[in-house]
This record gives C-alpha cells, sequence and structure tokens, in this order.
C-alpha cells in the first residue's frame, strides 16, 4: 500500500476537470455506501502488489475516470462540442482495451476489463452503427463519417455508469486469490476498505 501511495503522490493526476470529480458532504456520503455495497458483495482477495500490477490498477483508474467524464460531456456537452467529447471518449476506450489485453497476455489471464466493455459494445451494437460508429473484430470504435454521427445515447450512458464502477475499484482487475466470500447478507461486518486498498484514495480528484 506504501508503494502505490508512493506513486501516487509522485504525480499521479487524472485528466479531469476538479468541478466534476470533487466531491460535496452529500456525494462523499453517497461514494462511501456504494464502497460498503461493493465491498460486501465481493470476496475479500490477497494481491501480490508488484509494480507492474500498481501501475496497471492505476492505469485502469486514470483512464475509465477520464473515459467516464468524457461520456458524460457527449451526453451533456454543448451540440457543436459533442462530436469532439465522442472522439475522445472512442480513443480512450480503444485505449483502455489494447491496455486491458496486453496485461491479460502478460498474466495469462482473460482481459479485464476489456471483455466487459466488448460485452457492452455487443449489447448496443445496433445503436452505435445507426450512429455512424464502425466497430472492428475486436470491438474497437471509430466514427466513420460526419454526416452520419449521432450521440449513442443508450450506450454513452451504460459506458458513463461502467466507468463509474471501474474507477471505484480498480484492483478488481488485477491479478489475485480469493481468500474469503463476501459477508451477503450482513452489512455489519468488515469496513469500506477491506477488499481494496485502492479505493480509498478515490475521494478527490487527484484519483
Amino acid at each position: 500500500m506504501v508503494e502505490a501511495y508512493n506513486y501516487f503522490i509522485g504525480g499521479y493526476i487524472p485528466k479531469v476537470d476538479p468541478k466534476t470529480n470533487v466531491h460535496n458532504r452529500r456525494e462523499l456520503k453517497n461514494k462511501y455506501k456504494n464502497i460498503v455495497s461493493l465491498n460486501n458483495a465481493n470476496p475479500l482477495a490477497m494481491i501480490r502488489l508488484s509494480s507492474d500490477t500498481q501501475m496497471y490498477a492505476l492505469d485502469v483508474k486514470e483512464m475509465s475516470m477520464e473515459m467516464g467524464e468524457a461520456a458524460q460531456n457527449t451526453l451533456d456537452g454543448k451540440p457543436d462540442e459533442k462530436r469532439k467529447h465522442a472522439e475522445t471518449t472512442i480513443a480512450l476506450f480503444n485505449k483502455l482495451l489494447t491496455r486491458s489485453d496486453e496485461y491479460g497476455i502478460a498474466k495469462n489471464k482473460p482481459s479485464r476489463p476489456g471483455c466487459e466493455l466488448r460485452n457492452l459494445v455487443s449489447a448496443h451494437r445496433e445503436e452505435l452503427e445507426a450512429a455512424g460508429f464502425s466497430i472492428s473484430e475486436e470491438s474497437y470504435l471509430s466514427i466513420s463519417s460526419d454526416e452520419a454521427f449521432k450521440v449513442p445515447t443508450d450506450f454513452m450512458q451504460a459506458l458513463a455508469d461502467k466507468c463509474e464502477t471501474m474507477s471505484m475499484n480498480p484492483m478488481e482487475y488485477v491479478e489475485k486469490k480469493v481468500y474469503s466470500y463476501a459477508h451477503l447478507h450482513q452489512s455489519d461486518l468488515g469496513n469500506a476498505y477491506a477488499s481494496s486498498i485502492y479505493t480509498g484514495m478515490l475521494f478527490n480528484s487527484y484519483c
């Protein structure tokens, strides 16, 4: 944990707007409740904190935060800026897919969260294609033409929700061994940080 925090202190700052990532008391309380709920539903795990594992978790955290913000901007931004935000979202989507595949190959494990993002694309394929998006065999995205482009609302909202989950606990996607199953029916056991040494760093715009 000390090594992860040292890396964080040494210059880890996601490229997100502080206005949308600094939480007031109500938002912070909701975040905390979400962490408690998430950790009560997940097993405890043993994680070997090698340098590549730490870096991968931080990459997932950073890219999911940036992609979630870009997806939300695509939905809520000014009409003349939606295409630009969509292109940013796609670039980050493809970058995270590549990073996930590389880590999966290196660890001889399935690509995560790459497989979840690919499932998201598969579930919204018709909407994406109708909105002017092209999908490769590996589920990489691109915008085929300016004339056909429109915002795939359902996909962008689902992607923003997925990014919220990924950024909340990126340690879910690293190599680990389960050593204790979750207390699914008891909410008063453990604490909000039990299943992830990383989740405590999400309470400000730096992480």
